[in-house]
């Protein structure tokens, strides 16, 4: 109970332990489903627990646009019923996409894969509505009197954390944030925003909470040295990721570092839709960090452009 009414969260998925992410967030009468994650797998006996609510959903909202976050939302719009608006940032609108298309791609590429096809990713990802950061927006229907706002988390370009309020209860939805900055991102804002330091409500992982990290320089460093002495060593580098998320953080340390240093070594990205997501990360340069949009402004230097 609040102060101006009834707010109850469920979680269907991720909680207490690493489970892609998914929440019921209920106020009032307004039923709001945080993120829709699916494992790589895609059995749909692990939806049993969305299924029996994603009829009831009013809204659907976003934080990152990767198979932990919005993994399940095709096939939920498909076939369990998940027919109201959804909301992200425009990377994540435009880089999930991307990603369910390679998803399904690779599935395809090794079994008889009928779980969802590009059509329902299609279909799915045109009921999502693209926000800015920043930008307050009134939710309709059973949700009317709700205002959803997405802050920058860090991590994924595009990544959120959501501000949801109503009257004067304000809930605060932050997972899967970074606080430091990174080659391509800020840093989240969550500390230095002040409409995000007294919530109400405050919904967040801890589960790195006691994970003492490197600092960047170290961590970089110590990545280029074990690739490069590698290589030299005459032997390939195979580095497993994502492939439209944290791929480009690592896609452009490694740009800078072969660059600056003149490096033979071929850097091969290889996903199905590597160059459209290149293209992509091109295009976003004002969802990137100050060092990023810097170097172009001051040095025409495009990032993500593979040669």
């Amino acid at each position: 109970m609040s102060a101006s009414g009834v707010v109850k969260f469920t979680p269907i998925s991720g909680a207490r332990n690493e489970e892609p992410l998914c929440y019921l967030l209920e106020i009032d009468e307004a039923k709001l489903l945080l993120d829709c994650g699916w494992t790589d797998a895609c059995d749909p006996s692990d939806l049993t627990q969305l299924r029996r609510v994603a009829r009831q959903v009013d809204a659907v909202l976003f934080s990152h646009a990767d198979m932990e976050h919005l993994g399940a939302y095709p096939y939920a719009v498909e076939k369990l019923g998940l027919t109201c608006p959804s909301y992200g940032t425009v990377p994540v609108h435009d880089m999930g996409q991307m990603h369910m298309y390679d998803v399904w791609q690779s599935k395809r590429d090794v079994e008889e894969f009928t779980t969802f096809t590009v059509e329902h990713i299609d279909a799915a990802f045109s009921k999502m509505v693209q926000l800015r950061y920043s930008q307050p927006y009134s939710l309709a229907g059973k949700c009317k009197g709700i205002t959803i706002t997405a802050y920058a988390a860090g991590h994924t370009i595009g990544g959120s954390i959501w501000k949801i309020k109503k009257d004067t209860d304000e809930i605060l939805y932050a997972v899967d944030y970074n606080h430091r900055k990174e080659g391509h991102l800020n840093g989240t804002v969550l500390m230095a925003t002040e409409a995000l330091t007294r919530p109400s409500v405050l919904i967040t992982d801890a589960y790195n909470a006691k994970s003492v990290q490197p600092l960047r320089k170290q961590r970089d460093a110590a990545l280029i040295d074990t690739l490069t002495s590698t290589i030299k060593s005459d032997t390939s580098v195979l580095i497993p990721v994502d492939t439209t998320t944290r791929v480009l953080e690592l896609a452009y340390l490694l740009e800078q570092h072969w660059a600056a240093n003149r490096m033979s070594f071929p850097l091969i990205l290889l996903t199905h839709q590597s160059p459209r997501t290149a293209v992509l990360a091109k295009s976003m340069l004002e969802w990137m960090g100050d060092g990023v949009t810097q170097a172009f402004s001051q040095r025409r230097e495009v990032p993500f452009d593979f040669k």
